[in-house]
């Protein structure tokens, strides 16, 4: 360092000063050997407690509520933040300048060492009153098994928040170093070393807290740069300041403040956006509506072309948009700087109403318009359904055990539609299969035709009303066919039948001059004979017979006769004396 001063005549006085000047060099000199030794002890405390992999394979990072190299005062609130990138166990040291070694995690508050990949934690912690001036550190490590913490500093922890390890630096880095190192290097890692320097308050200094909204803003001091927002400064010098808070995208802020010594001065910046515009295109369906953006009327829509607002402000917007007789169109938007929003706009007529009435024929019947349930009918009163918009609409009316009623009507404007709802019961039938040995014998059922029958296939009669019914089968040649049958809601009676072919007979009467002359049919006795009335021999297929009369002393008397069905046939005998 060169020294100057000015010439002194007086020779004494001079030698008093280049004495004085001797002495404050030396002080100087003094102070910065002492700053440089102070540093240099910093570097080899940092270096003698760092234990780094060379080779992570992911990552824990420390901070400090007020940034690393920090200054902090006893008795003064610490935060420290750590997080890591994949699940892991973490333990986090504090060094002090009196060379101890605290845990200061887990801790009393914090004991699960485990801790989730991504996910920010903090440690609160207060500077000890008394704490001497100096540099402190903080160190952490994450594994992915538990390691580090001995059951030693877990019994210590029941009694102490942040215990001390009574061990020496050398010690304790040496046996964590061993640790980490018999462990895969994919295992673990360490945070980097962060320091803070505590520090007695002085006098003459005071305190600044600096928020903003947003926050995140850059704060400055002076022209000098101080942090970012929310920042927290614990000693600056007491005097006069311009304070300047600017974020990009926003006004710059700045204020004349004053710091006073042992108080805190509590800036908030509200920042200002700086306005940025974009556009909005409406594009309607109608001609001439009239447009407004915020309440404010900007002009009148082209039909199926775009009328462009420009110039409008970044941030939400209200737009409407009118047109007498249809309702009115309207959105919130957001508009961005520099770029467009494309709105369509499909304006809607106001529909006009009318009103139903629904009169029925039973109570409680449930009533449908256009699939939405309105109500219960009333047996014979009206039920009027009000403010129906003009148009086709669809009534439907359902009532358990009666059929559905609909119809679609159309409501006028102010008119009234007057429906009268007749519902029927809902008949419950079934269905009947009939199988059949014969073709085209005529079906009846309760003494309606219903249709023939087919001898190689069956015959299926549907909705047939449930309950007992008489079917009749007849064909000309065959013996009706007559029964009851049971038809049952949602089933099909199974009826199979044999036609049997009617057998019509025939009848001989026979007329003879003699009596008690025995009557044959086909060598077969049947009868005597009469003289005084026909003989009626019934019950005969159709066909030819062999008739013999035989009587003692008679000749016998042969013929053969044909027999008719449903007839019968008169052969009149006349017996000779045998011998004449």
């Amino acid at each position: 360092m060169k020294l100057s001063g000015n010439k002194i005549s007086n020779g004494k006085f001079g030698r008093f000063s280049s004495f004085t000047y001797a002495i404050l060099f030396t002080f100087i000199l003094i102070i910065c050997m002492s700053v440089i030794i102070t540093v240099s002890g910093q570097e080899e405390l940092k270096k003698s407690i760092q234990v780094i992999n060379p080779r992570p394979d992911f990552a824990l990072s420390l901070r400090l509520d007020k940034g690393a190299g920090a200054t902090y005062a006893p008795g003064e609130r610490i935060q420290i933040y750590f997080r890591t990138n994949k699940d892991a166990y973490v333990t986090i040291f504090g060094y002090d300048s009196g060379g101890n070694i605290r845990l200061l995690f887990p801790n009393q508050f914090q004991r699960e060492q485990f801790v989730n990949a991504n996910r920010e934690y903090r440690i609160n912690g207060i500077i000890e009153p008394g704490t001497p001036s100096g540099f402190e550190y903080v160190q952490g490590f994450a594994t992915t098994e538990p390691a580090l913490v001995t059951r030693e500093m877990e019994r210590r922890l029941i009694d102490t928040n942040f215990p001390i390890i009574g061990e020496g630096i050398n010690i304790f880095t040496r046996r964590i170093r061993g640790i980490l190192s018999a462990l895969p290097s994919q295992r673990w890692v360490s945070s980097e070393t962060l320091h803070y320097r505590v520090i007695e308050r002085g006098a003459e200094e005071g305190r600044l807290r600096v928020s903003s909204s947003p926050s995140g803003a850059d704060v400055y001091l002076n022209n000098r740069y101080a942090g970012k927002t929310p920042l927290s400064m614990e000693q600056v010098r007491v005097g006069e300041y311009l304070l300047r808070v600017e974020i990009p995208g926003y006004q710059v802020w700045s204020r004349d403040i004053r710091i006073t010594a042992d108080r805190t001065a509590t800036i908030h910046a509200d920042l200002e956006r700086i306005q940025q515009y974009g556009s909005i295109a409406i594009r309607a369906n109608q001609d001439n509506a009239r447009i407004y953006l915020d309440g404010q009327y900007k002009g009148l829509t082209e039909r199926n072309r775009n009328v462009i607002l420009e110039q409008v402000t970044e941030g939400s917007h209200d737009i409407r948009v009118t047109l007498s007789g249809y309702q009115d169109w309207t959105q919130r938007v957001q508009v961005r700087p520099n770029q467009r929003v494309q709105l369509n706009v499909n304006l809607e007529r106001i529909v006009q109403t009318g009103s139903i009435a629904i009169r029925a024929n039973q109570d409680n019947a449930r009533i449908y318009l256009d699939g939405q349930y309105k109500g219960l009918t009333e047996r014979n009163r009206n039920v009027i359904l009000e403010q129906v918009t003009e148009g086709f609409h669809d009534i439907r009316v359902t009532l358990s055990g009666y059929q559905d009623w609909t119809q679609r009507v159309q409501v006028r404007p102010n008119q009234r539609v007057q429906l009268n709802v007749n519902l029927e019961r809902i008949v419950r039938t079934g269905s009947l299969e009939i199988d059949s040995n014969v073709d085209n014998a005529m079906i009846y059922l309760d003494g309606e035709y219903q249709r023939r029958t087919f001898s190689n296939r069956s015959v299926i009669i549907d909705n047939i009303r449930e309950g007992t019914h008489e079917l009749r089968i007849t064909k000309e040649g065959y013996l009706d066919y007559i029964t009851n049958i049971r038809i049952t809601s949602g089933q099909t009676q199974y009826i199979n039948i044999r036609m049997e072919q009617e057998q019509r007979k025939g009848a001989i009467a026979v007329n003879c001059n003699e009596s008690n002359a025995r009557i044959f049919i086909n060598g077969v006795y049947m009868a005597t004979t009469s003289s005084s009335q026909a003989r009626i021999i019934d019950e005969l297929d159709e066909g030819n017979y062999e008739i013999a009369v035989i009587k003692d002393g008679f000749r016998t008397w042969l013929d053969e006769i044909r027999v008719y069905p449903g007839e019968t046939t008169s052969i009149f005998v006349n017996l000779i004396r045998a011998g004449n």
